[in-house]
């Protein structure tokens, strides 16, 4: 079983919350196994950790909100910090037994699950990636011909003790996302899934469009980049839709 760790700074809380009460709706009883963790930078208004704990434990065994230790502000720089922060955090809580599962998603809030089973497909992934011998799975990014553009998207699960493992993979430039920065690091130890695809910062998406995902002719688990809330909601039609009689 995997752990979640959402993501969260102060320009995208609608969107976190949804999401989370998009997760927590998913779950038609409470998984005791499963922990959920949001990483929220500290300029976030202090409603946040309380409100996410308040939905997130009734469905999920340990839910808990950490404020990140890492800050800044801006696109790589705040992005970097905190997922930085958000790794660290999975580290010391796996080293203090908190933290109970062997790996966790680390996801944005573009992210959308697709299916009622979500955190059991990426639990699966994860089982055959440990199998492989790697240490984490995700999206790989394939633009062009270019081999230096292959890199793995940040939105991923990853061994609990990663930042552990790799501690100088983490924040990287001022210009560019951590995740690319540290491209060829990440490839020589992830696996690209069919369970994770991503629109990179796709504007919307249409019901028609999002019913229709595929990656490697399979139905993916979890979609990132869609930047409004057309997935979120795209998502509780398709999966709460009525049935007919």
């Amino acid at each position: 079983m995997i752990s979640l760790c959402l993501q969260c700074c102060p320009l995208d809380l609608g969107a976190a919350f949804e999401l989370v009460q998009l997760i927590c709706d998913l779950e038609k009883e409470k998984r005791p196994e499963t922990e959920f963790w949001l990483i929220y930078r500290k300029d976030v208004p202090l409603w946040v950790p309380r409100e996410f704990e308040k939905l997130a434990k009734h469905k999920f065994g340990r839910a808990q909100a950490f404020m990140a230790r890492n800050y800044d502000v801006g696109w790589p720089s705040g992005s970097n910090m905190l997922a930085m922060s958000s790794m660290m955090e999975m580290s010391i809580l796996c080293r203090q037994g908190t933290c109970r599962n062997p790996a966790f998603l680390l996801f944005e809030p573009d992210c959308v699950p697709l299916a009622f089973d979500w955190i059991d497909q990426l639990s699966a992934e994860w089982d055959l990636t440990k199998a492989e011998g790697r240490e984490a799975f995700g999206h790989w990014n394939m633009p062009g011909s270019i081999p230096d553009n292959l890199h793995m998207n940040g939105n991923a699960c990853f061994k609990a003790d990663f930042f552990d493992l790799h501690p100088q993979w983490h924040v990287g430039s001022g210009n560019q996302g951590w995740d690319f920065f540290y491209r060829q690091n990440y490839i020589s130890i992830s696996r690209d899934s069919y369970a994770i695809q991503q629109y990179y910062n796709a504007p919307t998406i249409s019901q028609e469009s999002l019913e229709s995902v595929e990656k490697h002719g399979r139905r993916p688990a979890l979609l990132h980049g869609i930047k409004d809330g057309s997935a979120r909601r795209g998502v509780r039609t398709m999966l709460f839709r009525p049935v007919s009689t």
